[in-house]
Order: structure tokens, then C-alpha cells, then sequence
């Protein structure tokens, strides 16, 4: 039974791989792009520090990042109480409990566990 599901799968990824293929060729065939920048173009700054052309490492997890995201879900008082090369912890309060995000230390901050 698991390797009928696998095999279904594997069957629709690769139907929908060859679909992508194929209309992206005629889409883009048109398609003109202009643009003017100025300074760095949308990533690096005081804020969210330096970016990919200053040689910064890429593929993990900012410590400000991961407090930024947990105040947007609405946990106040966010700070770091431990980090390793896995993850990062951060605790704070939301509703009137304390409360714990954890985050993965990769790209994006994706989260673990949020209690």
C-alpha cells in the first residue's frame, strides 16, 4: 500500500514538472524586463545587515530575524535564551503566558515548535 502512494506520487510530480516546462518556454518567450536601482538592490542595510555581495555566510538564521518574526506572531518581550547550530529559542509572552517559538537556524527562519 506505502508504495502505491509513492508511485502515485512520483507520477503526478512528474506530470506536473513536464506541465511547468512546457508553459514556461512560450511564456517568457515575450516577456521584456527594464529596471533602475539604486544602491543595493533590496537586500543588505543597517537592518537586516550585510547581504550576499559583502561575503556574508547565507543558509542560516539571524538572531534578529528570529525575534522579529516571533513579535509578528504576537509574542511580546522576544529575546533569544539559547542557540546552537541547529536551532534558536525564543521565548516571551503572548496572551498573558509565557511562550516559546523555536526556530530551525536555516534560511528564512522556518519554525520548529511554537508554544
Amino acid at each position: 500500500m506505502f508504495t502505491n502512494i509513492i508511485k502515485a506520487t512520483t507520477l503526478a510530480a512528474l506530470i506536473a514538472v513536464g506541465a511547468t516546462a512546457a508553459t514556461t518556454s512560450q511564456a517568457s518567450a515575450g516577456q521584456v524586463q527594464f529596471g533602475i536601482t539604486f544602491g543595493t538592490p533590496g537586500y543588505g542595510g543597517p537592518y537586516w545587515g550585510p547581504g550576499p555581495s559583502w561575503g556574508a555566510p547565507r543558509g542560516y538564521c539571524k538572531p534578529r530575524r528570529a525575534v522579529n518574526k516571533a513579535r509578528r506572531l504576537g509574542v511580546r518581550n522576544a529575546r533569544i535564551v539559547r542557540r546552537n547550530r541547529n536551532r534558536l529559542v525564543v521565548r516571551g509572552w503572548r496572551y498573558g503566558y509565557q511562550t516559546r517559538v523555536v526556530f530551525a537556524n536555516a534560511r528564512r527562519c522556518p519554525i520548529i515548535r511554537f508554544r
